[in-house]
């Protein structure tokens, strides 16, 4: 299996970004701010998805009040994240040892990506991940391998030679369906019995994914 592996792709908010608990944080003061009463399950659902596919999930839950929503979760975001934004742990261990045995990388996000860009530099690793692909580079965002597939090309290694790490369910199931030896690091939610049929692997940690797939000496 490992010895295939001739490409890494990441996700980045939930996995190299510690991101999801403030988008989360921010989605239940906006609600709050707004006198709705609590409902998690409406942030779960949109993890993983590009903004122009969860805004019709947003709409059935909040209506007419979709748009004053948006404003006011993005204003809770923008507050939380006017200082540096935190990498997860291990992140910049496993992008170095990648660096070292000459193995391409990149990122394959939701998030647009000049957003990224931006994230990637306040959390100090935009050095280390300069191959972004965004969420505004596709068609159809995950679920859809779309996103996977470009990341391959733009790396010039067939899927089914990359490995890709992600952290929540759209993130697994688009990688799975590219083609890709698929690692979840899960974050905010753990991967349901549903997804885990997929048959894709599972890490408590992105060193241990690394390690699993023998992309870093144990």
């Amino acid at each position: 299996m490992t010895a295939a592996i001739k490409a890494v792709i990441f996700d980045m908010d939930g996995l190299l970004l510690d991101t999801e608990q403030v988008y989360f944080d921010g989605y239940r003061n906006a609600r709050a701010a707004m006198g709705l009463p609590p409902h998690d399950d409406g942030f779960l659902e949109l993890i993983g998805l590009p903004e122009p596919a969860g805004r019709p999930l947003l709409t059935a839950h909040m209506g007419k009040a979709t748009d004053q929503f948006i404003a006011q979760w993005d204003h809770e975001i923008h507050q939380a994240l006017q200082a540096d934004i935190p990498a997860k742990p291990g992140v910049q261990e496993v992008a170095t040892c990648l660096r070292a045995r000459r193995i391409p990388y990149a990122i394959a996000t939701s998030t647009r990506t000049a957003k990224a860009h931006d994230h990637l530099a306040r959390a100090k690793l935009g050095d280390l991940f300069p191959i972004i692909i965004g969420g505004d580079q596709v068609q159809n965002g995950k679920p859809a391998p779309d996103i996977y597939l470009k990341a391959a090309a733009t790396l010039g290694v067939p899927p089914n030679q990359c490995a890709a790490f992600e952290d929540s369910e759209n993130g697994v199931r688009a990688a799975v369906a590219a083609g890709m030896i698929t690692i979840q690091i899960p974050d905010i939610k753990p991967p349901s019995p549903d997804l885990l049929t997929l048959g894709h692997h599972v890490a408590d940690t992105l060193i241990d994914g690394a390690k699993m797939l023998r992309l870093m000496e144990s």
